[in-house]
């Protein structure tokens, strides 16, 4: 397996899982605004359509706030990211193959290889599931919630926040997709990196490709590097630059799970010395890279 089959096939599975998720997560974000629906329909209204003070519509602001609770931290969406995270030991039996054909002294059964995936799996059920839902979603949902009908809101513009909130409008996705989709698909790409980084510094590999199909909106820096070989101590340099996308926290060691920035789907794919062209192995021993 060359390392374009190798992010290829990583770029596949992770698009597809991610896609997928997509689509429920939309049949997720309809099912909570109806059942939300439900209870703020019955909402007293003053002959003008604002929404009145009184003890009744308090007590359906507090149901409301409790079936919302509920929906967002039920089974339902916990299954959905269930099955994201099941993709994790595919991502893993990719890289294993691949790292099989590079080094005959790879161990696919090294401790911190398991630590990685376990914090991996930790932070998107924490970002995902409870304390990222509870900041993105619950939270700014209650408030309108509050503001609304605390303040004697008019009804309909009330409903109109709640559902583009929720639901999302035409040209942006609902709450709960718009803030998961692009940290799934980094957690995931990154994940795949920091196995393949963790294994090369225990191999002891230098060199690398950068590896991974271009698309009508990648950027320069992905469309510079794409396809070519090189030598760690360059790829570290990187780090000082500034390019569009280019994600927070980008370091000399970070950059290897970082690569291009925020929804980068290129890998930095290690290779055996053996493989790399003779030209990048004179540039390297000329920088002083190697002897």
């Amino acid at each position: 397996m060359t390392p374009n089959q190798i992010a290829d096939e990583i770029e596949k599975l992770i698009i597809s899982v991610t896609e997928k998720y997509s689509e429920k997560v939309k049949l997720f974000q309809n099912y909570l605004y109806n059942q939300a629906l439900k209870i703020v329909k019955n909402l007293e209204l003053d002959p003008e359509g604002y929404i009145k003070q009184s003890a009744s519509n308090r007590k359906i602001l507090a149901d409301a706030e409790s079936i919302i609770d509920d929906i967002l931290f039920g089974e339902s969406l916990a299954n959905t990211v269930s099955g994201v995270i099941s993709v994790i030991p595919k991502v893993d039996k990719l890289n294993i193959s691949y790292f099989q054909t590079v080094d005959e002294y790879f161990n696919e059964n090294r401790n911190f290889i398991k630590s990685i995936q376990q914090r991996t799996i930790e932070s998107i059920e924490s970002n995902l599931l409870s304390d990222g839902l509870k900041a993105q979603v619950r939270n700014p949902i209650v408030e309108i919630l509050n503001i609304n009908v605390n303040s004697g809101g008019q009804f309909s513009g009330f409903l109109n926040q709640l559902q583009n909130f929720i639901k999302g409008t035409p040209e942006v996705d609902g709450r709960v997709l718009s803030y998961s989709r692009g940290f799934l698909r980094d957690a995931l790409f990154q994940y795949s990196r920091t196995y393949q980084e963790a294994i090369t510094a225990d191999l002891g590999l230098e060199f690398y490709s950068y590896s991974g199909g271009l698309i009508d909106t990648s950027r320069d820096f992905c469309i510079a590097r794409a396809g070519k070989v090189f030598h760690r101590k360059e790829i570290e340099s990187w780090a000082a630059q500034n390019w569009v996308g280019k994600m927070r926290g980008t370091t000399e060691s970070s950059i290897f799970a970082y690569c291009g920035g925020y929804g980068c789907t290129h890998s930095l794919i290690p290779i055996a010395k053996s493989a790399v062209p003779k030209v990048v192995l004179a540039e390297a021993k000329a920088n002083g890279y190697i002897k």
